[in-house]
C-alpha cells in the first residue's frame, strides 16, 4: 500500500523497523478477513499503512525541498506511478476479467461502477456515497472494495505536495520560513483540524467517516509530522532506553489495538488514536530499537517487501472465490487462499513491480511519457469496468420490453396472481422461465419518491395518488420503506377504486411510541421528529377512512424498557402511536409485514437458466421469523383497528418463492420489488375494503 524501500545500500540504510512495520500492517488485514473473530481489530492494518505513507512521502518530499529549493511535482506524481500504477493495473485487470467469467449479472452494475472508481482512485467516496444510500447500503462485498484505502492514499500523494509548493511560494519572503518549519505548521493543522472532524463524523455518520479522506489526513500527517524529527545519534545511555521503550510501546499499542478494537467500535474516531499512535512511536523511535532486529528477520522483511501486492491480491480472492465455489470459505479455502495470494504478491513483485522500477529506461521516462501510459491503461481498465455496465444496460432493456408486454396483456397467473398460498393455486407453463425484472434490475424496481418519502430528515412529505377530489375512500398509509415498497400497489388500488391515498415514509421509521435502535443520535431526532409530525398530520385529518400501517420487522428493532420483552415493547409502542389516531376518530388498518428473502437472492437468481427453480426459495418459518406485533396490537386496539395478512400471497405452507408468477418478489433481502407489489394491489384493496367496511367506513 505504501512506498516501499529501493534496494538496500551497502551500508544498509534500510528502516528494517519499517519493513517490519508493513508485514505487521497487512498480515493484520488479511488476517481479519479470513478470520475475523479471531482478530477483531485487524483492519486498523490500514490506519498503519496510513501513517507509513505520511512518514515516508513527507521526509522524501522534504529533502527534495531541502536539497533543491523546490519540489519538482511533475517528476513526484510519477515515481508514484511508477511505483504503484504496475501492480494495481494488473490486479484491477484481472479482477475484472474474472468478474465477467465467475460472477451473476446481478452484481455487474455495482462491481462495473467500483471497478471504474478504484480505477480513477475515487473508490472511498463511491463507498462513502453508498454508505448513505438505503439501497446502495445493502451491496454486496466487491473484489475492488479494498482500493478505498489506496484512493486515500492517491489522493494524500495529490494534495501534500501541493499544499507545500502553495506554502513555499506564498511564505517564500519570510525569514523566519524553512521547509520543516512549515511542514510542521502545515501537517499540525491538518492533525487537530481532521481529528476533530473525524470524532465528530464518526458520531453523526459513521459510514461515510470511514471512508472519508477528511477524516483519515491526520493519521498520514501524524506519520509525516514524525518524519520532521531528527534524532541524533550521540544520545546518553538513558536517552537511549527512554527511545527504545518508547519504540516497543508503539508496537504493544499496535497489538493491543487488534484486541480492544472490534468491528463494534465507532471508528475512526478516538478509537484510531490507539494503532496511529503506536505506528507514529515506530517510525518515529524504531530505527535504532531492538524492532530493526526483528524487521531484519528473512520472513518478516520478506512478507514486508510483497506487503502491497499481498494487500492488492488477497481481497478479490476473498469475495470471488466463494461465488465460484456456491459456498462460504471454509478452513482449507481459506488456508488456500493465502497460499494463492503469497504466490501471485511474490510473482507481482519480483517479476512486474522491481524489475519494472529497477529498470533504467523504466526509471528514466519522463513524467509527461508516464502520464501517457498511465492513461492508456487508466482507460482500458475504464473500458472494462464499462463493459460491464453495458451488457447489463442491453439485458435490461430486453427485460424491461418484455415486461412491459407483460403488463399490457392479460396474462393469467402473472405475479401475486398466481395464488401460491391458496388450495387452488393458478400455474401458466409460459410463465415457467421467466423472471422479471432481471436479478440485476431488481434494485432499481422502485416506484418510491422524495414526494412521499422522508429519507434521513425530519420533513413530513406526504404525496397523493388517486383523485385529488370526488373520491370515495380517503386513507392515509404511514410507515417506513416498507410501506412505501407498496407504493405502486395503492396508486393501482387508488385509480382502481377510486379512493385517494395519502403516502408518507420515513427510513427505518414508523408509527410507534417505542424507542427505535438508530445509528446515530442524529438519525434518532429525525426519526423522532417525523413521528410527531406524522401524529400532527392525523389530527389535522379527522376526515381520514383510516390509517394504513405497516413496518419493517427486520430493520430499527425498537429498545425495550427494563423489565420489559422486545416483543411486548414492539406491541406497546405500536399501540401508543395508534391510539393518536384512533383518539380522534380515525381507525387503524395494520398490514402484516411481507417475509424477508435470502441475503444473497440476487446473487442465487443471477446464477439461475431455464425453468425457475426453488434453489433460492427460503423456508417459510424463516421468512417470517421476526416478530411483527401487528396482530397483537390491534387485538389490544379492539374494535377501532383491523389487521390484513397478505402471507398467502407471498408464500405456499412451507415455502416463500424467491419468484411468484414469474414475478421477482424482492428487489433486495427485505424490500419488495415495485412490479409485485403493483400485482398485490387487487387482492390488497380487497382486504383494505372489507376491513373499511367491518369498520363502518
Amino acid at each position: 500500500m505504501s512506498e516501499q524501500p529501493t534496494r538496500p545500500r551497502r551500508s544498509d540504510a534500510t528502516r528494517w523497523d519499517v519493513q517490519g512495520l508493513r508485514a505487521f500492517a497487512v498480515l493484520a488485514v488479511v488476517v481479519y478477513h479470513l478470520w475475523p473473530n479471531r482478530l477483531p481489530g485487524g483492519f486498523v492494518g490500514v490506519d498503519v499503512f496510513f501513517v507509513i505513507s505520511g512518514f515516508l512521502i513527507t521526509g522524501h518530499l522534504l529533502r527534495e525541498q531541502a536539497t533543491n529549493g523546490r519540489i519538482a511535482l511533475g517528476r513526484f506524481w510519477a515515481r508514484r506511478a511508477k511505483r504503484l500504477l504496475p501492480g494495481a493495473s494488473l490486479t484491477l485487470l484481472a479482477t475484472g476479467a474474472a468478474v465477467l467469467v465467475l460472477v451473476p449479472s446481478t452484481l455487474w452494475g455495482q462491481y462495473g461502477r467500483e471497478l471504474i472508481a478504484s480505477t480513477l482512485y475515487v473508490q472511498n467516496w463511491q463507498l462513502a456515497s453508498d454508505s448513505v444510500d438505503y439501497l446502495a447500503s445493502d451491496n454486496q462485498p466487491s473484489p475492488f472494495q479494498h482500493f478505498w484505502s489506496l484512493s486515500v492514499e492517491e489522493q494524500f500523494y495529490i494534495a501534500l505536495p501541493v499544499l507545500l509548493v502553495a506554502l513555499a511560494v506564498l511564505l517564500r519572503h519570510a525569514r523566519w520560513w524553512t521547509p520543516v518549519r512549515t511542514a510542521r505548521v502545515l501537517l499540525g493543522a491538518v492533525v487537530v483540524v481532521s481529528l476533530v472532524w473525524s470524532v465528530v463524523e464518526t458520531r453523526s455518520a459513521p459510514g461515510i467517516a470511514y471512508f472519508s479522506t477528511a477524516t483519515r489526513a491526520w493519521e498520514f500527517a501524524l506519520g509525516g509530522l514524525a518524519s520532521t524529527v531528527v534524532l541524533s545519534s550521540r544520545v546518553r545511555p538513558a536517552a537511549r532506553s527512554i527511545r527504545t521503550g518508547g519504540a516497543w510501546l508503539g508496537a504493544a499499542l499496535l497489538v493491543a489495538s487488534l484486541v480492544v478494537i472490534t468491528p463494534a467500535t465507532p471508528f475512526p474516531g478516538t478509537a484510531a488514536l490507539l494503532p496511529v499512535a503506536g505506528a507514529a512511536l515506530v517510525v518515529l523511535l524504531g530505527a535504532r530499537s531492538g524492532l530493526q532486529a526483528v524487521g531484519r528477520l528473512a520472513p518478516v522483511a520478506f512478507v514486508g517487501r510483497i506487503s502491497y501486492a499481498v494487500y492488492l491480491w488477497h481481497w478479490p480472492g476473498v469475495v470471488l472465490l466463494p461465488i465460484a465455489t456456491g459456498h462460504p470459505l471454509g478452513t482449507r479455502d481459506k488456508l488456500l487462499l493465502l497460499l494463492g495470494t503469497a504466490v501471485l504478491a511474490t510473482v507481482t513483485t519480483l517479476l512486474v513491480e522491481e524489475p519494472l522500477r529497477f529498470s533504467a529506461r523504466f526509471r528514466s521516462l519522463r513524467p509527461r511519457r508516464v502520464a501517457v501510459w498511465g492513461a492508456v491503461s487508466t482507460l482500458l481498465i475504464v473500458a472494462l469496468g464499462g463493459s460491464t455496465l453495458g451488457a447489463l444496460q442491453v439485458q435490461q432493456a430486453e427485460a424491461a420490453a418484455f415486461q412491459r408486454s407483460l403488463e399490457r396483456g392479460d396474462v393469467p397467473c402473472f405475479g401475486a396472481a398466481a395464488r401460491i398460498g391458496s388450495a387452488d393455486p393458478c400455474t401458466d407453463p409460459l410463465l415457467s422461465d421467466v423472471r422479471v425484472p432481471t436479478p440485476a434490475a431488481a434494485a432499481e424496481d422502485d416506484v418510491n419518491r422524495d414526494a412521499c418519502w422522508s429519507n434521513t430528515t425530519a420533513a413530513f412529505n406526504v404525496c397523493t395518488v388517486g383523485p385529488r377530489t370526488g373520491w370515495t375512500k380517503h386513507i392515509a398509509a404511514i410507515g417506513d420503506s416498507h410501506n412505501n415498497a407498496l407504493l405502486s400497489a395503492y396508486a393501482a388500488i387508488a385509480e382502481q377504486r377510486h379512493w385517494r391515498i395519502d403516502v408518507a415514509g420515513h427510513i427505518g421509521c414508523y408509527l410507534t411510541a417505542a424507542v427505535q435502535e438508530a445509528p446515530s443520535q442524529a438519525y434518532t431526532d429525525s426519526c423522532n421528529a417525523w413521528k410527531q409530525s406524522a401524529t400532527t398530520w392525523i389530527a389535522a385529518h379527522p376526515d381520514l377512512d383510516a390509517v394504513v400501517a405497516t413496518h419493517a420487522t427486520t430493520k430499527s428493532p425498537v429498545v425495550p424498557p427494563a423489565g420489559t420483552t422486545t416483543e411486548q415493547a414492539t406491541v406497546d409502542g405500536l399501540v401508543g402511536a395508534w391510539r393518536s389516531a384512533t383518539d380522534v376518530g380515525v381507525p387503524v388498518i395494520a398490514i402484516r409485514d411481507n417475509p424477508v428473502a435470502r441475503d444473497d437472492v440476487m446473487t442465487c437468481l443471477g446464477r439461475m437458466s431455464g425453468p425457475t427453480t426453488t434453489a433460492c426459495d427460503v423456508p417459510r418459518s424463516e421468512a417470517l421469523a421476526s416478530f411483527d406485533g401487528s396482530e397483537q396490537a390491534v387485538r389490544e386496539l379492539g374494535d377501532r383497528a383491523r389487521f390484513v395478512d397478505l402471507t398467502d400471497w407471498y408464500c405456499t405452507a412451507t415455502s416463500c418463492p424467491a419468484v411468484v408468477g414469474g414475478v421477482l418478489v424482492h428487489r433486495d433481502p427485505t424490500h419488495l420489488t415495485a412490479t409485485f407489489a403493483t400485482t398485490l394491489a387487487p387482492y390488497l384493496g380487497a382486504d383494505l375494503a372489507r376491513a373499511l367496511d367491518s369498520l363502518g367506513r
